[in-house]
Parts: structure tokens; C-alpha cells; sequence
């Protein structure tokens, strides 16, 4: 029998925003334990949130053994890895709340018409995964999500923006601009023409729902089982030659977990699923690649008080070496800032309504556009027009960067 242990600690500083002032602040230490026994290919497990008696909690994890939940997956061996991003930060608690005061103050003097809501969080996070057979993987994380919803005061909308920052590193002068970037942009109105082609649109990193189908598509199971767009294609070239779609769980590109629920830490904190636009694999959990005859890609799940699965944590696009001015190439783009109610067709169709846009020329919003709808293919999307991920960020420390393709867009009636 291998005892492995699970232990997700999740502190958190919230500040509740209402009328561009703080109302509320909010203290949470949440710790959940999970303890896994592995016997005779079986899993038995048990979960603790809070303080735990470990002698308890692991006679509870044997009596689950009874029922014989199959996992013939072995634990992970003799890997010793420790990251502590914890310090970068560099900021107490209180000094936190006074930053984030100072920059209420200073968004209401400076845009007076509009109204700010919405969360602001300080987060401390030290996740591990620790077995009897000489695993132990630990890392520790702090940064600050800034999450302010805008709206105008002549305004029916429930928003008419959205700025955000989210860093381990708090810089005020790029945190003042990446929240008031809509702000700016607002007043001012730019044309939109229908040419009849397509055009580059370009997606932060927190807009990423446009690699949805890929989220479904190449899970393990529905890919093996022929459940997926992609199934039966694997080495086939179906994308462009500068797509590449990774398992990222580097920490120094965000804030991921270096190994996955079943201790799996991969080589260079990567596993290519496409590679230069060819099908190389789906995520998988260690069952699931054995099941299937598939490569491990270290995608699975870390909850305290179940079996894994898999999941497309970390799933990205692999970077350029060019900045999205250099992407874009002197043409202007739509900056999409808020597109909800798309999705994707069982063909790999997709459409949206984007509610929030604006004229976007690689470095400056140029103005506010009209509602608008964007659709294409996923074979477009990522094939012919594929253009890339940026190797620049929205500011220093920032998890993202920008995604651009060209699609079709057009013109819905009527304004935000």
C-alpha cells in the first residue's frame, strides 16, 4: 500500500468595490487534505478541509478501499521540486488595501462619469503533493487579481467595461493603466465598415474562450473513443505551421502549478498536443494514456477528495518571438474586451456576438466600436488565419499575452 497526500492551502485578502469604494474586506485561510492509498490497483480516498487528524483521516481513506474503485495508474517516484514565488510580491496585507484605496481615489478623480464595481483579491496560495515512495512537489504562490467592472453613469448597461490586473509583481503605474485603458477609449467612437474579408481580431490571454473546442476535443477519452473533431488524425497537418497548442505548467508564465494531481512534472514544464499545426496527442491523465496506448501529458486534475481526471489546466498557445505590433504589421485590429453567448459546432463552426470592441492599432485604442459578431472555423481560425500569440505582454508580470487571427466580423444595430 502508497499513501500519498494532497494539501491545497488557499489564503485570500477580498476587497468588495461598490460606487468606486471599498465596502468590504474579507479574510479566508481555506485548507483542504486529501489522502490517497493505492493497493491492488484500487484508490482509496479521503478529504479533510480544515485541521485534520492524519491517523483518522487515513483509516477513512482505507475503508474506502472496500469498494474497489479501480486505478491501475502506479504513483509518481523520487521527484524533489520546490518553487516559492511568495516573496516576489512584496507587499504586506495592509499596504495592499492602502494601493488599492489610493487607486479608487485616483479613478474617481480622473474619470468622474464613471461608476467602479467588482472584486479585488490578494491571493496566497502552497499546494503539494507528497508520497511514500520519494515524491515531494511544493509550490507557493502570492499575487494580486484586480477586477474592476466599469459602467457610465448615463448608461442602462450593467457594464460598459472591464479593466484588470493580475500579477505577482504590483507595478501602480501599469496597474492605473490597465485598469482605466477602457476609460480612455470610451468617449470615443471609431467607424466600422464591413469590407466583405476578414480581419485581425486580437484576444488577451483572459479572453481565451475562442480554444474552447480544443478544451473538449482533445480530452483523452472523447478523443480515443471517436468523440472528437480530431479523433483518428493524430499526425495528420491540419493547422498552420506557426500554431503549436502546449500543456503549459511553467509558473513563471502565470501562476501554474508545475506538476499535475498525479505528481507529473513534465520536461521543460511543457507537452505539445499540436505542434507546428500537427495533431501530436490529446491531455491525458496517467489511466487514461495507459488505457488508450496514449503519451502521459501531465493533465490531471488535483482535488482533495477524488480520483483524478483529466483537465485542460495550463492548456495554451505556444508563443511567437514577435510582439503584436510586429503581428499585426501596421494594420488595424478589433480588441476584443468582452464576447459572451459564442460557441462552437460539433463541425468546429464557431460564432459570437462581441459585446465590448474597440479599434486597436497594436499600442493604442482608438475608439469604442458598435456591437459586432465574429465567426469562422477552427481550421481557419488556426490555419489560414492564424497570425499568433505575441511574445509581449499588457504590462510587466502579466500571464497574458495577445492571441490574433483574422475572421469574419460584422456589424450588429445599436451600442453598448
Amino acid at each position: 500500500m502508497i499513501k500519498e497526500t494532497i494539501c491545497i492551502n488557499h489564503k485570500k485578502t477580498s476587497l468588495t468595490v461598490t460606487s468606486g469604494e471599498i465596502s468590504a474586506v474579507l479574510r479566508s485561510n481555506i485548507k483542504k487534505t486529501g489522502i490517497r492509498l493505492y493497493d491492488n490497483n484500487c484508490l482509496g480516498i479521503a478529504g479533510a478541509i480544515g485541521d485534520y487528524n492524519d491517523a483518522e483521516l487515513t483509516n477513512r481513506a482505507k475503508s474506502m478501499l472496500s469498494f474497489k474503485l479501480p486505478y491501475d495508474a502506479t504513483p509518481t517516484e523520487n521527484i524533489k521540486r520546490e518553487e516559492d514565488f511568495s516573496k516576489e510580491l512584496g507587499i504586506s496585507d495592509e499596504e495592499f488595501v492602502e494601493v488599492s484605496r489610493k487607486l479608487l481615489r485616483e479613478m474617481g478623480q480622473r474619470y468622474p462619469q464613471f461608476l467602479f464595481s467588482n472584486k479585488i483579491n490578494l491571493v496566497e496560495t502552497q499546494e503539494s503533493l507528497v508520497n511514500d515512495v520519494g515524491t515531494s512537489l511544493i509550490q507557493k504562490d502570492r499575487y494580486v487579481e484586480y477586477g474592476l467592472v466599469m459602467k457610465h453613469r448615463e448608461s442602462k448597461n450593467l457594464m460598459d467595461g472591464f479593466g484588470s490586473y493580475d500579477a505577482r509583481v504590483l507595478n501602480y503605474d501599469d496597474l492605473l493603466k490597465a485598469v482605466s485603458i477602457n476609460c480612455e477609449a470610451y468617449e470615443k467612437k471609431a467607424d466600422f465598415s464591413e469590407a466583405g474579408e476578414t480581419i485581425p481580431v486580437v484576444f488577451l490571454g483572459s479572453m481565451f474562450q475562442i480554444l474552447m473546442k480544443f478544451y473538449m476535443d482533445l480530452n483523452g477519452d472523447a478523443f480515443a473513443n471517436g468523440a472528437s473533431l480530431f479523433s483518428g488524425k493524430t499526425g495528420e497537418k491540419l493547422f498552420s505551421d506557426d500554431f503549436s497548442l502546449v500543456v503549459n505548467r511553467n509558473p513563471k508564465d502565470g501562476f501554474n502549478r508545475f506538476f499535475d494531481g498525479e505528481g507529473i512534472v513534465l520536461p521543460d514544464d511543457r507537452f505539445a498536443l499540436i505542434k507546428n499545426g500537427e495533431i501530436k496527442a490529446p491531455y491525458t491523465t496517467k489511466r487514461t494514456a495507459k488505457m488508450y496506448g496514449l503519451p502521459i501529458s501531465g493533465s490531471a486534475s488535483m482535488d482533495y477528495d477524488s480520483a483524478p481526471s483529466a483537465t485542460p489546466y495550463g492548456l495554451a498557445v505556444a508563443k511567437s518571438s514577435k510582439t503584436l505590433k510586429e503581428l499585426l504589421g501596421g494594420r488595424k485590429a478589433i480588441y476584443v474586451a468582452s464576447a459572451s453567448g459564442g460557441d462552437f459546432t460539433p463541425q468546429g463552426e464557431y460564432a459570437s456576438p462581441i459585446q465590448i470592441a474597440y479599434m486597436f492599432d497594436g499600442e493604442n485604442f482608438l475608439g469604442r466600436l458598435p456591437q459586432l459578431s465574429m465567426s469562422s472555423h477552427i481550421n481557419d481560425l488556426f490555419g489560414k488565419g492564424f497570425i499568433g500569440l505575441s511574445a509581449d505582454n499588457d504590462y510587466l508580470g502579466s500571464p497574458n499575452n495577445y492571441l490574433v487571427m483574422n475572421m469574419n466580423v460584422k456589424k450588429i444595430d445599436g451600442w453598448m
